[in-house]
């Protein structure tokens, strides 16, 4: 896979596509799929994120993860404080 793929995901909201690719061998893209998740906010990104933030080996795309986790978490959180819950 490479990062064009992740670009195509990130714009047809590919979710699970993205968590795929977090999983893949190449930094390059799990990088990018991390990034794409955090942006796009949806709420299944959440688990696996998870997982990744605490077993990938590179710690650059751990902290993607994290930072991609947080970001996931906070428009979660403003679209129930939104919708009143």
């Amino acid at each position: 896979m490479r990062e064009n793929d992740i670009d195509m995901m990130r714009r047809a909201r590919n979710i699970d596509g993205l968590i795929r690719a977090l999983l893949d061998p190449a930094d390059t893209v799990r990088l990018a799929a991390a990034e794409a998740l955090g942006l796009a906010g949806d709420e299944r990104a959440l688990e696996p994120l998870e997982r990744l933030k605490f077993t990938d080996p590179d710690v650059g795309i751990r902290r993607a993860a994290s930072i991609a986790q947080a970001q996931v978490a906070a428009r979660i959180a403003a679209k129930r404080e939104a919708e009143g819950v």
